[in-house]
């Protein structure tokens, strides 16, 4: 479903990505591992289009979307939930999943009726933004201010998402919530590129891995195979 060859992307006048090729099939979890600083998310925002790479080709569902601006990439069925989660404040926890459905539903008409059933399937995965329906996202706690972003990103119906370090700052708790989620996405039949930095997690429910490491892929393949790679357990798995 998406290809990428040979990227190179980065900031200012610097590669952070340098030479990353990477597969996802569809209706696959892969998960992209690595520590702070690997690259993971630049290369998260180069996939989705907010940012250009500087060499290098991306391929969703077989059309070359390189260079595409984000907004048409995330029309196009590939969409990121990103890192820090990046809720509207001001606005109520309804109001912003619904603020995921606006890009594929009409503007104008019976927006919200269209929308409702897929509100419902977000309740289902996550009562508590049920309860907390008409509360500011802002006032929500970071994890469920995680799942909004996961609801709202999946309120656009995409073919592909990114999941960018989904277990940042979370308690252990709704970490295991969120990775059950995870996991009920991959059942259904959702394509996923899950970006973490704890090994552990994202192996745990990933068929495919890679191992990322300074703007590089150092290690691919199947994530069972991975996990007991010693040299991966020593460095990522503590």
């Amino acid at each position: 479903m998406l290809k990428a060859l040979n990227l190179h992307a980065g900031y200012g006048g610097a590669d952070v990505l340098n030479g990353i090729s990477l597969e996802i099939p569809e209706g696959s979890c892969v998960a992209l591992v690595g520590a702070n600083g690997a690259g993971k998310t630049t290369l998260a925002k180069t996939l989705c289009g907010l940012l250009s790479p500087r060499k290098g080709r991306i391929f969703f569902n077989g059309k070359d979307i390189t260079g595409l601006a984000a907004s048409r990439i995330a029309r196009e069925g590939l969409c990121l939930c990103p890192e820090g989660r990046h809720v509207f404040a001001p606005l109520s926890v309804e109001e912003n999943l619904l603020l995921g459905a606006f890009p594929r539903l009409p503007s104008i008409g019976p927006f919200r009726r269209k929308a409702s059933p897929d509100l419902e399937k977000i309740y289902d995965m996550f009562p508590i933004l049920q309860q907390r329906r008409a509360q500011q996202a802002g006032s929500l706690s970071g994890g469920e201010q995680q799942m909004l972003a996961i609801g709202r990103v999946l309120m656009a119906k995409p073919g592909l998402v990114i999941l960018d370090e989904p277990s940042m700052g979370l308690a252990p708790l709704v970490l295991k919530e969120v990775f059950e989620a995870i996991v009920t996405l991959r059942k259904s039949g959702m394509t996923i590129l899950l970006s973490e930095q704890f090994a552990r997690n994202a192996l745990s429910v990933s068929d495919k891995a890679y191992i990322m490491e300074q703007g590089k892929v150092v290690l691919e393949g199947q994530s069972a195979d991975i996990a007991k790679d010693p040299a991966v357990a020593e460095a990522y798995l503590g």
